[in-house]
C-alpha cells in the first residue's frame, strides 16, 4: 500500500511538472521582427547574448533558442527568445529590447 501511494504522489508530481514547465512559443504579436533576415540563427544567438551582457544582463543559455537573462544587482529576470527573424521577452523589458534591437540592426 505504501509503494502505490508514493507512486501516485511521484506521478502526480511529474505531471504537474511536465505541464507547469511546456515550452510556449512566444505570440506573433508579442515578438519583435528582426529587420535583417538574412542572419542564421546562429548569429542571432551570438549578437543577443552579446547586446544583452553589453547592456548589464547576465545572458545564461537556457535552450538552443532561449535565454534567461538577469539584470546585475536589480533583481530582474526575463527569458529571451528567439529565431532567425523574430526574438520576444518575457515579462516585457524596454531598455533590453532596445539594446538588442540597436544591435541587430547593426
Amino acid at each position: 500500500m505504501k509503494k502505490v501511494i508514493t507512486l501516485g504522489l511521484v506521478s502526480a508530481l511529474s505531471t504537474i511538472l511536465l505541464v507547469g514547465c511546456g515550452s510556449a512559443t512566444p505570440s506573433p504579436e508579442a515578438s519583435v521582427k528582426i529587420h535583417n533576415g538574412y542572419m542564421t540563427q546562429e548569429k542571432v544567438h551570438k549578437i543577443i547574448k552579446q547586446a544583452g551582457e553589453e547592456a548589464g544582463w547576465k545572458m545564461t543559455e537556457f535552450k538552443s533558442n532561449t535565454m534567461i537573462a538577469e539584470k546585475i544587482g536589480a533583481g530582474e529576470t526575463v527569458t529571451v527568445t528567439f529565431n532567425k527573424s523574430t526574438f520576444d521577452i518575457s515579462p516585457s523589458n524596454s531598455d533590453l529590447e532596445s539594446a538588442i534591437s540597436d544591435a541587430l540592426e547593426k
